[in-house]
């Protein structure tokens, strides 16, 4: 019995020692650590127009058109998109009581020419007579004051029938200049007031973009800074334009300041109310590289960003200089070239020369 009990043991202290000795190699060999996946991006050149300002087209001339005299609307030529020329009739007023106007001037007038032949031919036949010394001097200036009053009064009724014959011209609305309508206010059947906007006419020769920048992108901006001016539904359609005015302040609200870019020869499809996109002429032929905020750093008041070797999978740390617009936005000015490939988080947990694994991280 005490052979077997003595191999059973020694078989057992042999399986332990094995063990033992299995479990101090392993932990003599160091075991490999994984790359890192990390989120990352590639860097390219950004379209300029993300840095432009969205905005409308506007006219610069734009007029409310409104009749002189009181009336009721009997007929209206164009409506709201009309194209019209100056001199047209847009719009016509009931004019009874102007025709009626007239005549009784015409009327006044006519009674005025006969006063003043009767006191004319009697003044001259008074004349005669005191040469002959059958009338007395008083009667002659009687004569001669009678003259004078009836010229007056041919006068004042003239005067009388130009201005009734002016004001029937107020019965009919006419365009001041060529242009489109953009409003109407009144419509056939209206009474409307002397002075009451009945529509608005826009110059479509002169147009202009209308744009709301940020005041904090303000800085250098003054009346005549050259502007490039896309169509936002198609880009290659452009236009030049200066800057024509600057609201004296911000909106309350946005704080945003309202601008106007006078645009010099506008194409046909910027038409009024169409969408634009102004974009400052400096930066309009600028290769424009944004940074994500995310894979921008700063160590001793410099700014870094972690840039990943494919060759090698490790990150190096690179020192950038940017720039930053009134929207936040990171604009590299040097320090790496585009097609560099960022890592966009994680960047104050990274070491120089740490393995990363791009294929495994996700492309932001």
């Amino acid at each position: 019995m005490t052979a077997p009990r003595m191999l059973v043991a020694g078989l057992l202290a042999a399986a332990l020692l094995a063990g033992c000795s299995d479990t101090e190699e392993g932990e003599g060999d160091p075991q490999p650590v994984a790359p890192r996946p990390v989120l990352h991006t590639v860097l390219r050149p950004t379209d300029p127009k993300v840095l432009g300002y969205s905005g409308t087209i506007e006219p610069r001339f734009e007029t409310t058109l409104a009749f002189r005299t009181l009336g009721r609307i009997v007929s209206r030529q164009v409506d709201v998109g009309n194209s019209v020329k100056a001199g047209e009739t847009l719009a016509t007023i009931d004019a009874e009581t102007l025709n009626a106007d007239v005549r009784s001037a015409k009327a006044q007038v006519a009674n005025a020419e006969m006063q003043a032949r009767t006191t004319s031919d009697s003044a001259q036949r008074l004349e005669a007579l005191f040469k002959q010394k059958t009338v007395s001097q008083s009667d002659l200036d009687n004569a001669r004051q009678s003259r004078s009053a009836a010229e007056a009064d041919l006068i004042s009724a003239r005067a009388q029938l130009a201005k009734a014959e002016n004001a029937l011209s107020y019965a009919n609305l006419t365009a001041p200049y060529d242009g489109v309508i953009t409003e109407r206010d009144a419509d056939v059947g209206q009474v409307v007031s002397a002075g009451e906007t009945v529509m608005k006419l826009a110059r479509t020769d002169l147009r202009e973009a209308v744009v709301d920048i940020p005041g904090a992108e303000m800085g250098g901006l003054k009346v005549g800074s050259p502007f490039e001016v896309v169509l936002q539904i198609a880009p290659s359609i452009e236009a030049k334009g200066k800057v024509r005015e600057i609201a004296p302040q911000a909106d309350a609200l946005t704080r945003t300041v309202r601008v106007r870019i006078l645009l010099d020869n506008p194409p046909e499809p910027f038409r009024l109310g169409a969408l634009v996109t102004a974009i400052q002429a400096e930066r309009a032929d600028k290769q424009i590289l944004l940074l994500p905020p995310t894979s921008v750093f700063e160590e001793d008041g410099k700014s870094y960003v972690w840039t990943v070797d494919a060759d090698e999978a490790v990150v190096h740390r690179q020192e950038v200089k940017v720039e930053k617009d009134g929207s936040g936005r990171i604009m590299l000015v040097s320090g790496i070239e585009p097609g560099a490939i960022l890592v966009t988080a994680g960047v104050h947990d990274l070491k120089e020369g740490q393995k990363v694994s791009v294929s495994q991280g996700i492309s932001s």
